[in-house]
């Protein structure tokens, strides 16, 4: 498919158009002077429409680089291939937004599915309660401790120049030391949890079913239910199987 860039020549296409229709005979035009005609004229396109080619220049680079051995066959290699893709569709496609902190939280929520499960707050009142904290610790007062205090804190002691200087741009060692401290926190909450539930009981506190608790006796009701079914079910075909023994085995015997 050509690639149409018709849309900045528009003033020029219609010029041709009018210069065409003007040889009829008759002196008729095929296509009289539009209301915009002269404005455009005036005030002509400012840029162009038609996006760049991505990475042309490395494409370029690659191109006049000298041709590649292949270790198998032991032919050179006379076809360069495209780093990327050259159809017209290709060009108008967004470029993918992708960030470091994607990467991480990606990582973490992959290698640890059920911290997606826990409850969290979805009500914010600025939109920074993450930029606006002090991430040279993981805890944080005002946040409840998940897979964004990892993310957070790797970036920080990724940033870190002493760390910047050993590792470079790699990440992944931040990470380990960020998961280690997420990882402490988490026992210490359980078992400050599990403590106050213990005090509370030994209170006089009676706590009720959980959700899982809940959830299970809604569901086991369920499968009750469906249980009689099958049996109303088995018992009716049951009767009817004997039924039509009955009414075979009757013509027989007289």
């Amino acid at each position: 498919m050509k690639l149409q860039t018709g849309a900045t020549q528009v003033a020029l296409r219609t010029s041709q158009l009018m210069r065409a229709g003007s040889n009829i005979r008759g002196g008729r035009t095929a296509v009289s002077e539009p209301a915009w005609y002269k404005v455009v004229l005036a005030n002509p396109p400012t840029h162009q429409l038609l996006p760049k080619l991505r990475k042309l220049k490395e494409y370029v680079e690659v191109a006049r680089a000298q041709p590649e051995v292949n270790t198998r066959t032991g032919m050179y290699t006379t076809r360069i291939k495209a780093k990327f893709n050259t159809r017209a569709g290709h060009l108008y496609k967004l470029s993918k937004i992708e960030y470091p902190e994607d990467k991480i939280r990606r990582l973490f929520y992959t290698n640890h599915p059920w911290e997606m499960a826990r409850p969290r707050n979805m009500i914010e009142n600025s939109g920074r309660s993450v930029a606006d904290c002090d991430w040279s610790n993981m805890r944080q007062p005002t946040l409840r401790l998940s897979g964004e205090n990892v993310v957070q804190r790797t970036l920080w002691l990724a940033s870190q120049p002493a760390y910047m200087k050993e590792h470079g741009k790699d990440w992944y060692e931040a990470y380990k030391q960020a998961r280690l401290e997420f990882y402490r926190l988490r026992i210490d909450e359980n078992a400050k949890q599990q403590v106050a539930a213990e005090e509370a009981i030994m209170n006089g506190a009676v706590f009720g079913p959980s959700s899982i608790e809940h959830g299970v006796a809604v569901e086991q009701k369920v499968i009750d239910k469906y249980i009689d079914i099958a049996k109303k079910a088995t018992e009716l075909k049951a009767q009817r199987r004997a039924g039509a023994q009955t009414e075979a085995e009757e013509p027989s015997s007289a």
